[in-house]
């Protein structure tokens, strides 16, 4: 991803009242009504097509609301895209309209809660994060993109005193840019902590900086092959000795998951603070984009919580291809995932292809070499060959894919294998996503809307600009990246997510409220003048941010007849915020408020502003 400067993030004060907002509140688990959906309208007794004796259709009585919200209401719904008022009966949506059309929903028990001023909108979905890993790695040192050398140093130095029992030091979210081509070196970790293993994950989550007692740890030197030999590599001296720098998924990952980094404990606390993050945030719905190589156990997790009714938002998770040798038994294992893990708010809904890997690692594929490291164009996981047979077998299966694909050439063989899949089984009901999309060539643009392809992105990577990035990938391919405006404008679907905990900036910058307005204005939040990344007519219009967010979001995961826009019979998932979006200068997007989010009826974060009971 692209990184930005320090002097472009917004100000401490700014950080410190986000970061403020994010206070434990839990859920209680919500029951969904059985009948509201197929006639709103109507109580689950006698079917009122019937005519009785009387030669027609009895009146059933008015479903009694539990839950009535009244206030300015962004519904995303085309036939009735604001309203006064939302009535809810056992977690769904019974009515939304103006107040009188929900009048007859009120009883005794009915609690109606008038928000103001404050606008109302559909609860909002991640189309991309890794909310199950994280909650696993929690304990893990904080670093920050804008953090040099001697700051990493040092905060690592502060977290190893703090931390002295634990026989692995871990962190996340150091630049990886700021080292060049040839990536950091073991021997600087080795100046600060010699005696106990060091994994310093990048931003991207993407390659990883070790000392040397965490090769050691790990059985690394310079008779391991590479896992999988250029793609997922070790960095090497002449010699062959590995120089620290780890580059891609299967050279770290596998070797925390034996070492047993994952913390179980932890990941089930429902204090955790990565789920007290995504509730804060207003976000209801998560795609899961893979756990990496600790899926089994992070399954497992949220399937307890779903057992305990704690899960804290809807999980639509994915099994996550990210090794060649995966990929005979791909179908066979996402077939028992989906079968062992679909129960309430969570299902396992596609594989996830994990295919090329991030500008800042030198891994992403593209059709032209580095500019800084002209003797590469980085690399795909899968061959077109295999690729396209993975993808033709999933979708004659019916199974939906999500391809990470960062590079312009990664981006072209996913479309292309798609499109033989398209034409081999042109009946399918396939809705596959190429995710992040960073670099699209020219003649790859208009295939998307023609293979009806969703794209997905983390709008707030749009308005990171780096010398380091531009220095990767030269002039034209930089000021060409992210031209999601140019296939909005053709047809297609484009959705948004965090990609947390890989976001490329200060943890609250996974916040939907952040992203909606860096894809709106293609500037850092808060910023009022300088250079809008990719000009003005690259940026997207308020109302297609929240659509990203929302309705073509729940497209993505199949659940637009559940979720996505407020319409009767859906779950009642809302998020309220403290002012209404149209009506705040845009950049001040971010600083607008999350006062309460609603899942099934139930806040599970902060509280509505005034209620009365009737």
């Amino acid at each position: 991803m692209l990184l930005a400067h320090r002097k472009n993030v917004g100000s401490t004060d700014m950080e410190f009242v986000m970061m403020s907002r994010f206070r434990l509140l839990y859920p209680t688990a919500s029951a969904v009504a059985a009948c509201v959906t197929a006639l709103v309208l109507s109580s689950c007794g006698p079917d009122p097509s019937s005519t009785g004796t009387g030669g027609s259709p009895p009146q059933a009585d008015p479903v009694i609301a539990d839950l009535i919200v009244q206030g300015r209401i962004y519904t995303v719904d085309a036939a009735q895209p604001w309203a006064e008022a939302v009535a809810i009966r056992d977690g769904a949506i019974v009515r939304v309209g103006d107040t009188k059309s929900t009048d007859p929903h009120v009883g005794a028990s009915t609690r109606i809660v008038d928000v103001g001023e404050r606008m109302v909108l559909p609860g909002f979905i991640d189309t991309h994060a890794h909310p199950m890993q994280a909650v696993g790695l929690r304990y893990a040192l904080l670093l920050d993109v804008f953090m040099d050398v001697d700051e990493i140093l040092t905060a690592l130095m502060s977290y190893a005193d703090s931390n002295a029992e634990r026989p692995l030091l871990l962190g996340f979210g150091f630049n990886e840019l700021q080292f060049g081509s040839d990536g950091p070196r073991k021997e600087v970790l080795d100046a600060v902590i010699a005696d106990k293993p060091v994994v310093l994950i990048d931003s991207g989550g993407h390659s990883a900086w070790l000392n040397s007692r965490a090769l050691e740890v790990f059985g690394i030197d310079k008779d391991t092959p590479d896992p999988i030999p250029g793609a997922h590599y070790y960095q090497r001296d002449e010699d062959g000795t590995p120089t620290g720098w780890l580059l891609e998924s299967q050279t770290f990952f596998p070797p925390l998951a034996e070492f047993g980094a994952y913390d179980t404990e932890a990941a089930l606390d429902e204090t955790n603070f990565v789920y007290s993050l995504f509730r804060s945030s207003g976000i209801t719905t998560v795609y899961d984009a893979g756990m990496s190589s600790f899926e089994p156990i992070a399954l497992e997790v949220a399937a307890e919580l779903e057992r305990r009714g704690t899960l804290p938002f809807r999980l639509v998770a994915s099994h996550m291809i990210q090794n060649p040798n995966q990929v005979p038994g791909a179908i066979a294992r996402f077939r028992e995932l989906e079968t062992q893990y679909n129960r309430g708010r969570l299902r396992v809904g596609m594989i996830k292809i994990h295919n090329d890997g991030t500008v800042g690692a030198r891994t992403a594929a593209f059709l032209e070499p580095y500019s800084d490291f002209p003797e590469s164009s980085g690399s795909v996981l899968l061959e077109p060959s295999m690729l396209d047979t993975l993808v033709a077998e999933a979708d004659a299966e019916g199974i939906d894919l999500h391809i990470h694909a960062i590079g312009d050439r990664t981006v072209r063989e996913s479309l292309d294998a798609i499109e033989v899949a398209r034409r081999d089984n042109p009946a399918g009901v396939t809705r596959h996503t190429i995710a992040h999309v960073e670099l699209t060539s020219d003649a790859d643009l208009p295939r998307f809307a023609e293979l009806g392809v969703i794209v997905q992105t983390t709008a707030y990577w749009q308005a990171l600009i780096a010398d380091e990035s531009r220095a990767a990938l030269g002039d034209d391919r930089f000021d060409r990246a992210f031209r999601f405006r140019e296939l909005v404008d053709s047809g297609v679907r484009v959705t948004f997510g965090s990609d947390f905990p890989a976001t490329g900036g200060p943890v609250f910058a996974m916040a939907p409220l952040w992203n909606i307005e860096v894809g709106h204005t293609r500037r850092l939040p808060g910023v009022v003048d300088g250079p809008i990344n990719g000009g003005a007519e690259a940026r997207l219009s308020l109302e297609e941010m929240i659509r990203g967010y929302t309705l073509d979001a729940a497209y993505q995961l199949r659940m637009e007849g559940e979720v996505g826009s407020l319409e009767d019979g859906k779950q009642a998932d809302l998020v309220v915020l403290d002012r209404n979006l149209f009506e705040v200068p845009p950049q001040e997007i971010h600083q607008v408020r999350v006062d309460a989010t609603v899942l099934g009826g139930q806040v599970v974060f902060g509280q509505f502003p005034s209620d009365e009971q009737n």
